[in-house]
């Protein structure tokens, strides 16, 4: 295996070796890919390496985004006046904050 994230196939055989080097942002992308649902990345990291992106290419799979640069709360206050305005309520909203600011 030449790569961990080069190709399809190297991203394949890293998630079966639960290959350290494999990001959790590149898994969420191979789930995602894998069930046929568009990948939105909104964090500044390397989520799409060649290996994801020729998957998501092989499956029709729409992926999309390296950083929204907009802020948390503003991505989800303009959400929940969506959702609201939608006749959805929020009971809540989680997020986490992997990059540490």
């Amino acid at each position: 295996m030449e790569g961990v994230n080069d190709t399809y196939e190297n991203i394949k055989k890293s998630i079966a070796l639960d290959h350290p080097e494999l990001s959790p942002s590149t898994l969420f992308a191979y789930a995602s890919i894998a069930c046929g649902c568009t990948y939105i990345n909104g964090s500044p990291q390397n989520t799409f390496v060649p290996g994801i992106i020729e998957f998501a290419e092989r499956q029709g799979v729409f992926i999309a985004g390296d950083d929204f640069k907009s802020g948390q709360t503003k991505i989800k206050s303009v959400l929940v006046d969506f959702l609201v305005g939608a006749g959805i309520k929020p009971v809540s909203i989680v997020s986490y904050n992997h990059l540490g600011t």
